[in-house]
């Protein structure tokens, strides 16, 4: 399942100074086809310890519109939990 994180500050003034985070909670290969399906390009994929991709309001919006699932912080970290069970 892919989720989206709730929009803070970020400084990029590209983004309107917020972004969010989207993540998968089954692994990276989901996570960049819904982000391509998207349009986001796969060079804003971030494969550190927690794979996911920064990404606008607008694409928030859209990915939520394309069944996204929005989530509080609480729900995000167990989301990342599971993901990195999934990574192992």
């Amino acid at each position: 399942m892919i989720y989206v994180d709730g929009l803070r500050p970020c400084g990029a003034p590209w983004r309107g100074g917020v972004a969010c985070h989207m993540i998968s909670d089954t692994g990276p290969e989901e996570l960049r086809s819904f982000a391509a399906s998207l349009g986001i390009p796969l060079s804003w994929y971030q494969p550190g310890s927690i794979p996911h991709f920064d990404i606008s309001p607008r694409l928030r919006s859209k990915a939520i519109a394309s069944g996204a699932t929005p989530v509080d912080r609480t729900e995000f970290v167990a989301a990342m939990r599971r993901m990195r069970s999934a990574t192992g």
